[in-house]
This record gives C-alpha cells, sequence and structure tokens, in this order.
C-alpha cells in the first residue's frame, strides 16, 4: 500500500453535512445510473478515530457522504475519489504519523494507522446491487466480497443464498465457513458493520463487507420524549420501532423517522415479538396499566436494555407493584428507571439523549464518568 501525501486544502470541496446514510445515497446514485466511488477502512493499527467498515461516498456530482476519520484525512481521500471516478481503478491508501514528524503533516492526529480502500461502483462492477439492498431493507445479514484486481467480480451471501462468484475456490470456501460461524460480528452503527481486506496469491486483492441487522429499539408510549428519541436512536444505527394502543397518537406524522409503528395493546404486542440480547426497550407510556404489563415480560426476557420514565417515587411504587406480581428480585433489579443518566436535562431533546447515552454505557460496559477523569483507550477495541 502506499502513503497518502499531504493534505490538499478542503476549503474548494463540497462536504454534504446531511442524515443521509452512505447506503441511502449510493443507492440512490445506482438508481440514477451515476458511478460513486467508496471508500472503506479496512484496516486499523493502534488508535484511530473510526472502526473498520467506517466508509466515505464521493460522488460523481460532488456530493461527499460518511467519513473515515475525525475529519483529519477526508480531503485526501476525497480527491483519491476523484481520481478513481475518472481513472476506475481502485486505491490503497496508509494514513499514519511517521516517528519524527508532527501528526499534522499527515492529516493523522491520534497517532495510529488505518488503511483505506477506494473503488469505483456502479451496475456493472456491483452486479448485485438489487439483491444487495433488498437484504439490508430486510435487516438480513450478508456478506459481499469484491475482487479489486478484477473489476466485476463479486460474491454476496445472504441467508442461504450465494450470489456470483470471486473465481477462487478455496477463499470461497473459507469465506462461506465464515459467514455461517457469524465471525466478526462487531455493531458499530454504520455500514457496513465490518470490513477487512484479504489478499491472496499472486496479487489477488479482494475486500469483504460484512453487514449485521440494526439492533432493534422499541419505544411504547407516543409522546413527545419518544419523537426525540426515536429521530436520535435512528441515527445512532437502530431499527425503531414506537408502540401505543392509542391510534391519534401513533402516526406516520407524528413519527416519521421510525421503521415500524404499531396501535396495539404494548404488552401483546410485545408478547408476539422475538427478544434478543440487541433488544432495547424503553417505556415511556408513564401509566400503569400500560407499563407493568411491559416489564412483566421485558424483565424475563434477554433484552440488553430495559428502561422506564418515571419519578423515584413513582419507581419505588413500580418496584414494588412488579415483585408483587411475581418477579424475583434479580429480574426487577435489571431495570434502568428512573431511566437515563443524570446530565440535568428538562427537554424532550435533552431526555433523549440523557436515554441514549445510558443505553450506549450499558452496551459498552463503560461507566459513565467524563472522559478527563479515567484513564486506557476511549474507544472498545473493534
Amino acid at each position: 500500500m502506499r502513503s497518502a501525501q499531504a493534505l490538499c486544502p478542503i476549503n474548494d470541496l463540497f462536504i454534504l453535512s446531511h442524515p443521509i446514510s452512505v447506503l441511502d445515497r449510493l443507492k440512490l446514485s445506482l438508481e440514477q445510473g451515476q458511478p460513486a466511488a467508496l471508500a472503506t477502512v479496512v484496516g486499523i493499527r493502534g488508535s484511530a478515530p473510526k472502526p473498520l467498515g467506517s466508509s466515505l461516498l464521493i460522488c460523481s456530482d460532488g456530493t461527499v457522504i460518511g467519513a473515515v476519520s475525525g475529519g483529519c484525512v477526508e480531503s485526501d481521500v476525497v480527491y483519491a475519489g476523484e481520481r478513481v471516478l475518472s481513472t476506475g481503478q481502485s486505491e490503497h491508501l496508509t494514513f499514519e504519523a511517521a516517528d519524527g514528524e508532527d501528526p499534522f503533516d499527515t492529516g493523522l492526529t491520534c497517532g495510529g494507522v488505518i488503511q483505506i480502500v477506494v473503488e469505483k461502483v456502479d451496475r456493472e462492477l456491483w452486479p448485485f446491487t438489487q439483491e444487495l439492498f433488498y437484504a439490508i431493507d430486510q435487516d438480513q445479514p450478508l456478506m459481499l466480497a469484491t475482487r479489486l484486481d478484477r473489476p466485476g467480480q463479486q460474491m454476496l451471501l445472504t441467508g442461504d443464498c450465494k450470489y456470483g462468484s470471486l473465481a477462487l475456490p478455496s477463499l470461497e470456501l473459507q469465506l462461506e465457513a465464515s459467514w455461517k460461524r457469524g465471525a466478526n460480528v462487531n455493531f458499530s452503527g454504520e455500514w457496513p458493520s465490518h470490513a477487512s481486506l484479504v489478499y491472496d496469491q499472486d496479487d489477488v486483492t479482494v475486500i469483504i463487507r460484512e453487514f449485521y441487522p440494526r439492533p432493534p429499539l422499541w419505544i411504547f408510549g407516543a409522546i413527545d420524549i419518544s419523537q426525540s428519541l426515536a429521530l436520535l436512536a435512528k441515527n445512532l444505527g437502530f431499527r425503531v420501532t414506537v408502540c401505543d394502543a392509542r391510534a391519534i397518537f401513533v402516526t406516520k406524522a407524528r413519527f416519521p423517522m421510525a421503521d415500524h409503528l404499531v396501535c396495539e395493546w404494548p404488552h401483546r404486542w410485545l408478547e408476539q415479538q422475538s427478544i434478543t440480547p440487541q433488544t432495547v426497550i424503553c417505556v415511556l407510556t408513564h401509566d400503569n396499566k400500560f407499563d407493568l404489563p411491559i416489564l412483566q415480560i421485558a424483565l424475563r426476557s434477554d433484552a440488553q436494555y430495559v428502561g422506564a420514565m418515571g419519578s423515584r417515587k413513582t419507581h419505588a411504587d413500580r418496584l414494588m407493584r412488579l415483585l408483587d406480581a411475581g418477579l424475583t428480585q434479580d429480574e426487577v433489579s435489571r431495570l434502568r428507571s428512573p431511566i437515563g443518566l443524570d446530565l440535568g436535562g428538562r427537554s424532550p431533546q435533552e431526555t433523549a439523549l440523557s436515554i441514549l447515552a445510558e443505553v450506549v454505557m450499558l452496551r459498552e460496559s463503560r461507566s459513565g464518568r467524563p472522559l478527563l477523569e479515567t484513564q486506557g483507550t476511549i474507544h472498545s477495541s473493534m
């Protein structure tokens, strides 16, 4: 891999700051018949601002979506993307802070090393985009393997289906076995969930992208806080469902960002769902006739997080009612209530931030303390 040169000025680039995802914009470009350049982090050594799989999309109309660093190397990557769009040849970039140099000279300020592949994407080079986007829309896990040394040679694994071939039988068998084992599952809230380079003999280069379904976040109670929570959760990579028995509140006009809207008694809907260790449950109904039946199911499940809104007095009363209903002390001790971290905010947006901060803290097994009071690595290992 070659090293990237010094940073180019970024003031003449059009960087779009918009909640649209790399995946959404890539799909739009391909539907319009427009090629794009896709930059992906495929290797990390030491400290890095973004995890493996982080992507930056450079569209032919000049739009740029996503990120591969904290902003320190994006300009070089964008210019590489423009070259790739012009030549059709993929590029391998390595960004590092060399010994004896100021890290700002190379643009990578965290001191680590990141490897990035920039490749051209169009319908000819990615022949299985229809199957790819269908699987992602259905939240199906998948693996996409693309040969960079032989453009257009690609293999897609999803469910029990296999599309295409790398013309590398031995490597294909290894990848299929890895796929069946569910290797490298590591949710990052981004697409793809994981990416890496595989080097075979004779200058063969294959990039592997794995996608795993977004973790479900279920909100019970279609109140104003739920609107803010749904929006922020969607931007953090969750698949959001809002459930309320009152049809007048659980509407698309109030929750345009939600993936699913359910108008049903919450506990009846919850009884029919498969609750996994990735499921996040937020009970914001603030009414015992809704709260208690939901919590009796949720606290006995494998849900990763169960939180409920209410004052400390409400929480104490709720615990007694749950114990009286037959739940064990261990089961009720899982309840995060009052829900969220102590940030002191009052608005719906601040409350939503507090709730999701707690969700992320528990998911990553962190303390929630200010970073200036802690030591060690800032990010969990990827």
